[in-house]
């Protein structure tokens, strides 16, 4: 059976592996659509001040690809914290579905699984003071194990109830030209029951992302 628990020791191994030379508030909408959605995209106003933010972002996406014979899912998803969330250089918090974008958007930070799903945390400030964190999520489908058995995460399940119980740690090292996520061990999010198949329900993805390297 497919583990839904995919926060092995196989991530912290596989992470360093997989990025080399890379150096108002967002629905989540079901994964589908032609273009598909994000919030790095040019226009945004969050992102005005730092138009390079967008195209890191969408560099590494193109570079990172899914384990053979899966595929990154249409749409990214994003949660929000507040700024008292903040702990030495870890993000804690009760997460909140949307993209926080009454501010500027000044620094990136990138994580990788060993499945090549992508975790993008940005912090989001006013001048000098920082008001919040947003985490951008890009993850790759999840077949299911059972042969014609729906796929466990894919375009069209929408993803929800993120939680990262031990806090995202940030690296701000900038060798990659942004910085890293240091660990986001076991996060959880919950995958929806698919809107055009009546037999799935909600099925909770575990996940570890760790700092990817980019030397």
């Amino acid at each position: 059976m497919k583990l839904a628990a995919k926060y092995s020791l196989l991530s912290l191994s596989l992470a360093s592996l997989i990025l080399m030379g890379s150096c108002g508030k967002k629905e989540n909408t079901v994964n589908s659509g032609a273009s598909g959605t994000s919030p790095f995209y040019q226009g945004n106003p969050a992102l005005s001040s730092s138009p390079q933010i967008i195209t890191q972002v969408q560099n590494i996406k193109s570079s990172v690809s899914c384990l053979p014979g899966r595929s990154r899912l249409i749409n990214d998803v994003s949660f929000y914290v507040n700024s008292n969330s903040m702990s030495g250089t870890t993000v804690y918090g009760n997460w909140q579905l949307g993209f926080m974008s009454n501010g500027s958007i000044t620094n990136l930070y990138v994580g990788v699984s060993a499945w090549r799903d992508l975790m993008f945390l940005t912090k989001v400030t006013n001048g000098s003071q920082v008001i919040g964190y947003n985490v951008t999520l890009s993850y790759c489908d999840v077949p299911n194990a059972y042969v014609n058995y729906p796929a466990l995460v894919s375009n069209d399940r929408a993803l929800v109830n993120f939680q990262a119980p031990s806090g995202i740690t940030i690296n701000t090292a900038t060798s990659c030209g942004y910085g890293l996520i240091a660990a986001a061990m076991n996060t959880i999010i919950v995958s929806q029951r698919s809107t055009t198949n009546p037999y799935t329900s909600d099925y909770p993805i575990y996940t570890t992302f760790t700092k990817p390297n980019c030397q």
